[in-house]
């Protein structure tokens, strides 16, 4: 049977349609026959491993190709990326009945978890990027609440506007959330050189470096990415092995992402991808 071509992709596009093909396949269905070359024994779960396969030779092709190295902030937030996209394999698997379902009295259910991070990013936003403009302005001095106050007002009014849609919110409408305020923390940070980024940037813990502070964003993530696994074991929906497999794919993406260049190659991935999730 001929299967109809995939329209080019990036290869961010491909594995999203990858995804959405897969992640609700049960554990027998990763036993269905699929093949590719002179691999005709591991079954459908074959097309996940080979695009996790072909993502890391991607982006080991494409760090090789680099013109110089990435400054401290970019090698940090490529750290921060990684945890976004775990996160991302973890949510694909979520469904919108689980969000407000709980695990035992006094514990937060998905929902309650994902509004208390999304709330975190825009907050250690804020404090970032305080402590870079006194860094450009070359002031290491402590800002005084009412500069604190007047500085953070409009990140905090992107907050609660987030935060608030998350109370009713589908599954797609949070992922699309964390999705926002993920690229702005990309965008607004990824220029702080290496000479800034032992500036200290204030908050309620004292003045910590740029550094500490653009690694929080990272270590947050994962410390409730845990509390989200835990959450959807105690509710009846362990990881299948579709999840796993979906969420090694992210993590792979994730380096492919943060990297430039060989749009050639980067095309033809996103095409073989793409017409493997048109296949499946």
């Amino acid at each position: 049977m001929s299967v109809a071509k995939a329209p080019v992709a990036t290869v961010t596009q491909a594995v999203e349609a990858l995804v959405r093909k897969t992640i609700a396949l049960s554990d027998d269905d990763m036993g269905r026959e699929w093949k590719w070359g002179v691999y005709d024994e591991e079954g459908l779960r074959f097309a996940l491993l080979m695009a996790h396969h072909e993502l890391r030779d991607l982006a080991v092709r494409l760090a090789a190709a680099r013109e110089r190295e990435p400054a401290q902030a970019a090698r940090i937030l490529a750290q921060y990326h990684q945890a976004y996209r775990d996160l991302s394999g973890l949510l694909a698997s979520v469904r919108t009945d689980d969000l407000d379902r709980v695990s035992a009295e006094g514990e937060w259910p998905v929902r309650e978890v994902c509004k208390h991070m999304l709330g975190a990013e825009y907050g250690f936003l804020a404090v970032t990027r305080l402590g870079l403009e006194r860094a450009l302005a070359r002031n290491a001095s402590e800002p005084s609440d009412e500069e604190w106050n007047a500085f953070r007002a409009p990140i905090a009014v992107d907050r609660d506007k987030a935060t608030a849609s998350i109370a009713t919110a589908d599954i797609e409408g949070i992922r699309n959330a964390f999705a926002e305020i993920h690229i702005r923390v990309l965008r607004e940070l990824r220029d702080i050189t290496d000479d800034q980024i032992e500036a200290p940037a204030w908050f309620w813990d004292g003045a910590m470096p740029l550094r500490f502070r653009l690694h929080r964003f990272e270590e947050h993530l994962r410390q409730h990415t845990i509390q989200l696994d835990k959450t959807l074991l105690g509710i009846g929906r362990p990881p299948t092995e579709a999840h796993r497999l979906v969420r090694n794919i992210y993590n792979a993406l994730a380096d492919v992402e943060m990297e430039g260049g060989m749009a050639d190659l980067r095309a033809t991935l996103a095409r073989t991808i793409a017409e493997r999730a048109a296949a499946v």
